[in-house]
């Protein structure tokens, strides 16, 4: 048995250095090589490298239900059809926004700033036109701008994702909100459809380097809700539309929660 083991990490650690090894040649080598004449020939700069982003984090993905034929993924429909909206999902792995990015031809996030301070990766995230969470970036002409650039990209059909929880679940529960993102669909006047994900946690789990290749797993997106708050109205809160955010997720989970032991027969 522990021969068989010694293997099976063995061949983990192979599927490991193959997947991330193209996540980093393609930052580091393909990604900067087409990026040229985007940045030379397109008005657009940052929509280009939006793009492919995309193409990048598809083909990752193909890569890895190749390797890892045990895992399979259901996307809902309605999910991967939305254009020029302000996406709020849970948040279990590190998988969860790179399979948005392979989603979404256009897209933005807000990400931590350590990632900007990653060399070459931090500046493509810059050019792509991806907003830092730090406090210090975010006030004054700063988060004007942030926020003018936030609305002119969902204009253009672009999507913004969030995860408000702002880091992994551990345990499967849902995390305090933050309410920034909620600011953000006020100020552009927009509605929230909000994304379940179940499943990427259980392919490549918090703190953990491998994948779970062994394990028969589906990972999903599905579309739980889509609202538009009253933003005009003088009792609107932003802390009630993120308590009532919080409170559909809970009620999704519950449900999955409830459903498992049914699988099981």
């Amino acid at each position: 048995m522990a021969f068989i083991r010694f293997f099976q990490l063995i061949g983990n650690f192979c599927l490991m250095l193959i997947v991330w090894g193209y996540f980093l040649f393609g930052f580091l080598f393909i990604l900067p090589f087409l990026f040229i004449p985007c940045y030379l020939f397109t008005k657009n700069s940052a929509g280009a490298i939006q793009k492919l982003f995309h193409l990048h984090m598809k083909l990752f993905f193909n890569l890895t239900g190749w390797l890892i034929p045990r895992t399979r993924y259901k996307i809902d429909s309605e999910v991967r059809a939305l254009r020029s909206s302000v996406i709020v999902c849970n948040h279990l792995s590190y998988l969860d926004p790179i399979l948005l990015v392979s989603l979404f031809p256009r897209q933005t996030t807000i990400i931590k700033k350590t990632f900007f301070r990653v060399p070459v990766f931090g500046w493509f995230m810059k050019q792509a036109g991806y907003v830092s969470s730090s406090p210090s970036e975010m006030t004054g002409e700063a988060m004007i701008n942030a926020l003018e650039g936030i609305k002119a990209h969902l204009a253009a059909g672009g999507n913004l994702f969030v995860f408000p929880e702002g880091t992994r679940s551990r345990d499967g529960r849902l995390g305090p909100f933050n309410k920034g993102v909620f600011s953000i669909a006020r100020y552009c006047n927009t509605g929230l459809k909000l994304v379940y994900i179940q499943g990427t946690d259980k392919l490549f789990p918090p703190g953990s380097f491998f994948f779970r290749t062994r394990e028969k797993n589906t990972i999903s997106m599905e579309l739980i809700a889509t609202f538009t708050p009253d933003y005009s109205a003088k009792n609107f809160s932003i802390n009630a539309v993120a308590d009532q955010t919080h409170r559909i997720f809970e009620r999704k989970i519950a449900d999955v929660k409830a459903a498992e032991p049914d699988k099981k027969i």
